[in-house]
């Protein structure tokens, strides 16, 4: 029988808090992950959770005994979460390290992204990834934070079962991709549509901002790929648009 849960104090209440902003994330290496579903996943997965923050006589799981449990009022958890409709469970989860190399020669598509700041579009880009077997994300300066609370819960648990990797430098990246035998490809508006591309190399998969689309020194190494347009209407949302990439690139 599991113990009861301690009860959460004010300071750790403004600690855990304290992780919804990017700099204390960053510092304490620690995220977030809200609501009954995707706390339930975390558990199941190789994420390290360090705590579980739950509403007074919460019963929709049990909490593994080798978790820290706390019991919250429900004015803690409003200000912990980052929900507009908390579900009454909040993890707290140390940010997994990135793999100190990528593995071109196994690595099919390198999906990455330039300068995406949209939260809600991240979230949605990691689902798509993980559905069409990518593993591995590359993230440019300045895109948003992967471990925002917004991005964490729009990724539906997959951030927790993909390989992040941080770039400095997107060119030089693309270049040392290039010399390792592997392709650039960018999503662009005008190129080579995406249903006739033919490649047989790893690919280094752009995705750019959403105001500005891939940066043009980046678009001048790749080839830019089109998504055919049949209707009208002036662009594609990015993570629609890279949904329907990851569909046609990752065919066999």
């Amino acid at each position: 029988m599991n113990s009861p849960p301690s009860l959460l104090t004010n300071a750790q209440a403004s600690s855990y808090r304290a992780l919804k902003r990017t700099k204390i994330r960053k510092q304490e290496s620690l995220f977030l992950l809200e609501g009954v579903r995707l706390c339930e996943d975390a558990l199941k997965s190789d994420i390290e959770i360090l705590a579980c923050i739950t509403s007074k006589n919460f019963n929709r799981f049990s909490i593994p005994p080798d978790v820290k449990h706390f019991e919250a009022t429900p004015v803690q958890i409003e200000q912990i979460s980052d929900s507009k409709s908390p579900q009454g469970i909040i993890c707290v989860a140390r940010i997994p390290e990135a793999p100190e190399k990528l593995d071109t020669e196994n690595t099919k598509i390198l999906l990455v992204l330039d300068r995406l700041s949209d939260p809600g579009n991240m979230g949605t880009i990691f689902r798509s990834a993980l559905w069409f077997g990518v593993q591995d994300i590359l993230l440019g300066p300045d895109c948003v934070d992967p471990y925002s609370p917004k991005v964490v819960r729009g990724s539906m648990g997959a951030i927790g079962k993909l390989n992040l990797h941080a770039s400095a430098d997107l060119y030089s990246s693309a270049e040392d991709w290039k010399a390792a035998g592997g392709d650039v490809v960018a999503l662009h508006m005008q190129g080579t549509p995406l249903h006739t591309f033919k490649h047989e190399n790893p690919l280094f998969l752009i995705v750019g901002s959403e105001a500005h689309g891939v940066d043009q020194e980046l678009l001048l190494l790749s080839t830019p790929l089109s998504i055919e347009k049949p209707g009208v209407g002036e662009s594609l949302n990015a993570a629609m648009a890279t949904g329907i990439a990851l569909f046609e690139l990752s065919k066999p």
